[in-house]
């Protein structure tokens, strides 16, 4: 009997990780898209893609940015990069709390 219920467990605790991280990928998809309609790679690149706007709008590669900020200080610049860092030249996101959570989770996937 406690076999049975240990593999009922252990099947309940996969089938929820698999369906978080289902949520997860969506989320991370939306933040991909999200970044594509706000048009953030004008400025920024990732992966060698984008960034193609003049030098003077140039923001920093965002290809690993995942593994130097977390998603509490991406969160807290985008909504207000002068806030965080008096001298961004970054303005603030301009979209839904969807929409950036969703940009967030993106970008938090980028290691």
């Amino acid at each position: 009997m406690a076999k049975v219920g240990l593999i009922l467990m252990i099947a309940l605790v996969l089938a929820a990780t698999e369906a978080w991280a289902q949520a997860d990928s969506a989320l991370i998809n939306k933040g991909e898209k999200t970044l594509a309609d706000k048009k953030c790679v004008l400025c920024h690149a990732i992966n060698g893609k984008g960034g193609t706007v003049g030098p003077l709008a140039r923001g920093p590669d965002l290809s690993t940015v995942g593994a130097q900020r977390d998603a509490q200080w991406l969160k807290a610049f985008m909504k207000d990069p002068r806030a965080v860092n008096p001298n961004a030249k970054m303005m603030a996101f301009k979209g839904t709390e969807e929409e950036l959570e969703a940009l967030v989770a993106y970008l938090g996937s980028l290691k």
